[in-house]
């Protein structure tokens, strides 16, 4: 190998950027990629971590930084690895390598506390990534059989209506504001979903303004609002990708929805809406990243919606992740572990040391009538040893402590069980930023 520099993109690396990416994916000139990645290397290129040979980039990796919400009011950070790309004729030389050992270390000299992205788990794996599952849900538009009759994908599948309000197509300059809003009511107390820095406005204060009559506009049948008197109350947007890509992306995807849950119909609108224009053109899958949460999927039966909830973890093209700093990790959820502790029913008057862990990193917690802290892990009372993949599934609460494959489960009393207990229940979570 020859010598190499590694450093963060600059406004003017955008061209070379570009054409890594382009040339590493072998993509097609004015192709709709080719667009989207020169527009992705020009807005972002300070992003991206470039390595380069005499002055000239030859393989880069774009970092997208995005807060996530765990539990009530704390947050971690995550790095969104993607768009890893070598030249091609420095491809299997050990640049790319180089490159994602630098981008581990960087993200997390930078305060990052988890990672994912997309890919061969066999090239990633090496990089200390794992695989993790993907959730959606999948809405097959085919006829039905019951007893005798078969019913209709058209009957199954008709526009809504006996609706309070109505679906038109989203307007960016009358409904951003209302859809930042809708996404933090959806997502307020769900982990796993993306923090912003929006501040909610008074949706009272919206009513005051003239409001626009109730004539359904479809110009747009992927991005799509719920409007109740002047008020949007749910949104979805989604994109046809032409044909089914992967499993987890149909014909038509949506990738994001959201509804105030006072307006449950508001769900059931834009379902049927985009389920209709789907069954008009002959389009027979449809996925969506909703939550697995009772609360939603219920509208979901109780409107008589047809749906499967798939969990997809693969094994060599796959959705990855890796915990970066496990103390920084616990540092920021501590408050919500003295939340989830103080409401239980558990009573204790000592001081007490708890050890998290997984193969390299280990983190200790001390507890007391001040709350959770970080500590040693010397003398801990308590142990839960487990896998990175099994651990973040239990800060999401995608699955609860009783569910998880603990390593020394066998050697934890009962208040130990109790407080790992309290601690890792299982509770609905976002579906999408963590897969």
């Amino acid at each position: 190998m020859k010598e190499f520099n590694i450093r963060c993109g600059t406004p003017n690396d955008a061209e070379g950027i570009f054409e890594v990416m382009a040339k590493a994916f072998h993509v097609e000139e004015n192709s709709s990629r080719w667009h989207s990645w020169k527009s992705l290397a020009t807005n972002q290129a300070t992003q991206f971590r470039v390595l380069e040979i005499d002055g000239r980039i030859i393989s880069v990796a774009l970092i997208s930084p995005q807060r996530l919400r765990v539990g009530k009011n704390c947050e971690i950070i995550k790095g969104d690895v993607g768009e890893v790309s070598t030249l091609p004729e420095f491809q299997g030389t050990g640049y790319g390598s180089a490159l994602m050992r630098d981008v581990v270390e960087w993200m997390r000299k930078n305060n990052y506390d988890m990672s994912r992205l997309g890919g061969y788990a066999g090239f990633y794996s090496r990089f200390g990534y794992v695989p993790f599952p993907r959730r959606f849900v999948e809405f097959s538009l085919e006829s039905v059989k019951a007893g005798a009759s078969n019913i209709s994908i058209e009957e199954m599948y008709r526009p809504p209506e006996g609706l309070p309000g109505i679906v038109r197509s989203y307007d960016a300059d009358r409904d951003s504001i209302r859809r930042d809003e809708l996404y933090q009511i959806f997502n307020g107390e769900r982990s796993g979903a993306i923090v912003s820095d929006f501040k909610p406005k008074s949706v009272e204060a919206k009513r005051q303004k003239v409001k626009v009559a109730l004539i359904p506009s479809l110009s747009d049948p992927f991005r799509l609002v719920y409007e109740v008197d002047g008020i949007v109350e749910g949104y979805l947007f989604a994109t046809d990708y032409g044909r089914d890509v992967t499993p987890f992306e149909a014909h038509i995807t949506i990738g994001d929805i959201a509804f105030n849950p006072e307006y449950p119909d508001a769900l059931e609108g834009l379902l049927k809406q985009i389920l209709h224009f789907a069954c008009e053109h002959g389009i027979g899958r449809v996925t969506a990243r909703l939550p697995f949460d009772n609360a939603v999927l219920s509208i979901l039966t109780q409107a008589k919606i047809t749906f499967k909830l798939e969990e997809l973890q693969g094994a060599y093209a796959t959705n990855m992740i890796q915990i970066i700093n496990i103390e920084s990790l616990f540092r920021k959820i501590c408050p919500e572990l003295t939340a989830r502790l103080r409401a239980s029913a558990l009573d204790y008057k000592e001081v007490f040391y708890v050890e998290i862990g997984f193969e390299n990193q280990r983190v200790g917690l001390c507890v007391s009538d001040m709350g959770v802290n970080i500590s040693s892990v010397d003398n801990a009372n308590i142990q839960l040893l487990t896998d990175q993949a099994t651990l973040m599934k239990l800060i999401f609460g995608i699955i609860s402590y009783e569910e998880a494959v603990i390593a020394n489960r066998e050697k934890l009393d009962a208040f130990g069980s109790a407080v790992l207990s309290a601690w890792f229940p299982r509770q609905p979570c976002a579906s999408g930023p963590w897969g």
